[in-house]
């Protein structure tokens, strides 16, 4: 199979691109994603064209679209690396897999109207979103290894990586929300037995040092944890003033939540000998984190009950994210980096 030769051109040219538009969109769709569920729990009349699901659906038909064009490359006439194919190839399957989530949502609001956070939809959607968002990650790191890239599209290009890195984390705190969330209309309600709530608050407290630890991991360039934290920041704030719940005096605070980040980069080096130990102890001490967090995830574990059992949860949650973190940079070293062939020249 082969695309007709226009198609193929216009592909080519827009190929640098194509994966650094999937990154940004799917930060964007986790965004819309993060504004719906403060939707919920808002009780906010429900219907599927809310304005989170807009900005959601929005954001995940550019993923759909640019993983789309970036799926049909290996039919432009340039032979990619398996790197990249397979990254891509899973990135696609994951966008492919939102859009049908979407129809079942739709369809599931048609015939019930409002639903829990534990709805087959939900499960669907944000589980689709965790494959697009690895998808993209690896996608990115075989891309940049095989394209010698100079100037704005190097540089724009390990910056995607890094949002691709934050929006991967944020697809993973939707999915573990959705599983172990009580209710969305339960808020107040501690998450029993004793040992849920302890895993319950390793597994969200994991998630900051999981994001910096990766993206300094897999993006591989200084500076790239610190972004990843930042965009985060940046996006619980920008949910928190579409939700009318902005507080000027409050907001500088956010700024601590890039403090990990910044640890991250000046202290992790992946390539160094002992950086996993590195990494394990840097895991456990940036978990800790969690106890400045608040909102539902608070109210679901308390643990201002718990501060010695809570911090040792955290711990755990901390030394399992760096040792994932691990595991996610040899998966993306381990897809291989053969070069590619060369592109045909455009007529």
């Amino acid at each position: 199979m082969k695309l007709p030769t226009p198609v193929a051109r216009l592909l080519l040219r827009l190929s640098t691109w194509l994966l650094q538009i999937a990154a940004v969109a799917g930060m964007v769709e986790l965004i819309g994603g993060g504004w719906d569920i403060m939707w919920h729990i808002r009780h906010v009349p429900e219907f599927f064209w809310t304005p989170p699901h807009i900005v959601l659906y929005s954001g995940a038909g550019v993923v759909l679209l640019a993983r789309g064009a970036a799926f049909v490359l290996r039919w432009s006439g340039r032979s990619y690396p398996r790197s990249v194919r397979a990254g891509t190839a899973i990135a696609f399957a994951g966008a492919v897999l939102q859009f049908a989530a979407g129809g079942f949502d739709s369809a599931w609001h048609a015939r019930f109207g409002a639903d829990d956070s534990l709805s087959p939809p939900h499960v669907m959607l944000t589980a689709a979103m965790v494959i697009t968002t690895l998808g993209i990650v690896l996608a990115l790191h075989a891309w940049r290894r095989m394209e010698a890239a100079g100037g704005v599209r190097r540089a724009s290009a390990w910056v995607a990586h890094a949002v691709s890195v934050t929006a991967m984390t944020w697809a993973t705190w939707g999915l573990l929300f959705i599983l172990l969330f009580p209710g969305l209309f339960r808020t107040n309600v501690l998450v029993e037995p004793f040992g849920l709530r302890l895993f319950t608050a390793a597994a969200f407290a994991g998630l900051l040092p999981l994001m910096v630890l990766t993206s300094a991991r897999v993006v591989g360039r200084r500076g790239a944890a610190t972004l990843s934290a930042a965009v985060q920041a940046g996006g619980a704030l920008l949910i928190t003033g579409l939700m009318g719940d902005l507080d000027p005096m409050t907001a500088p605070f956010a700024a601590l939540f890039v403090l990990p980040g910044v640890l991250a980069d000046l202290l992790y080096r992946p390539d160094s000998r002992g950086s996993l130990y590195v990494a394990i102890a840097l895991g456990a001490i940036l978990a800790q984190f969690a106890f400045l967090t608040g909102g539902v995830v608070d109210a679901m574990t308390r643990p201002d009950l718990i501060p010695v059992a809570a911090a040792l949860a955290y711990a755990a949650g901390g030394v399992v994210a760096a040792i994932l973190a691990e595991r996610i940079g040899s998966a993306a070293e381990g897809l291989g980096a053969e070069p590619a062939g060369p592109a045909p020249v455009p007529a």
